[in-house]
């Protein structure tokens, strides 16, 4: 039996952005969601971190933890080489509490009415991908198998609707009754539009739609904060400026 008429915000990846954050936020409003859902890396960058976070913690969204939110709380030094001067100034722009408090939530939840299962990355890791595999050697990326995906939810079946972030790039696949979404970034998207994305998920008369939508800010004003901040990590600019496209295949 199928529940009544639902409409969830789903956002994911702000990585620190208060400026993409802010204009994907009025966008949902519009919207009027009965519920939003949050899937992780809420803090990790530079533009504006401390406004990104309490813009977030404003939505009293259902949340998940992504990759970027479990390192917040390590120490600089146990930090992978190439996160480590991220990771120190967001040390001095964040509260500890809440940065503890974003490496400790849940890896997944269950919504609408147990028919939805959001993730991160993947049900069993923040740092997998279900639907999306980036290949570094090649900078592209390619839409997984149907084998690939089914063995990322093996543990994880029955709900008709999967929830999904990490990659970057908004992607829906539909395999036999089941819905399987990658949300778009708010931030950093890697699709060659600057604008930021989040997804209006609706249950409508039993049956579930997922629609990608995209927001223009103020990129200028995004990259002026980190200018002008101390910020470490330049070439965050850019990627907000002029993201790259990764060039989305079929396997």
């Amino acid at each position: 039996m199928t529940g009544s008429d639902l409409r969830i915000a789903v956002l994911s990846d702000v990585h620190g952005n208060a400026f993409a954050a802010e204009a994907v936020l009025r966008d949902m409003q519009q919207c009027s969601p009965d519920l939003t859902v949050n899937l992780g890396d809420q803090v990790w960058g530079q533009a504006d971190p401390l406004r990104a976070l309490e813009l977030q913690r404003g939505l009293n969204a259902l949340e998940v933890r992504g990759n970027n939110d479990e390192v917040l709380a390590l120490p600089a030094d146990e930090l992978p080489s190439h996160k480590r001067a991220v990771g120190a100034w967001l040390t001095e722009q964040l509260p500890l509490a809440e940065r503890k408090r974003l490496a400790a939530l849940p890896l997944r939840a269950v919504l609408a009415d147990g028919e939805v299962l959001a993730s991160h990355g993947t049900p069993a890791s923040p740092w997998d991908s279900l639907l999306i595999h980036y290949d570094s050697s090649t900078q592209r990326a390619r839409r997984r198998t149907e084998d690939e995906i089914a063995g990322r939810l093996q543990d994880f079946g029955g709900y008709r609707v999967y929830l999904v972030g990490h990659m970057h790039r908004a992607d829906t696949r539909t395999i036999g009754d089941t819905l399987l979404v990658n949300v778009g970034p708010v931030n950093w998207p890697n699709d060659g539009d600057p604008r930021a994305a989040w997804l209006l998920l609706e249950r409508r008369g039993g049956v579930w739609h997922a629609e990608h939508r995209r927001v223009a800010y103020d990129y200028q004003a995004a990259a002026r904060w980190i200018r002008e901040s101390g910020a470490p990590d330049r070439e965050e600019i850019e990627l907000i400026l002029e993201p790259k496209d990764d060039i989305l295949q079929d396997s």
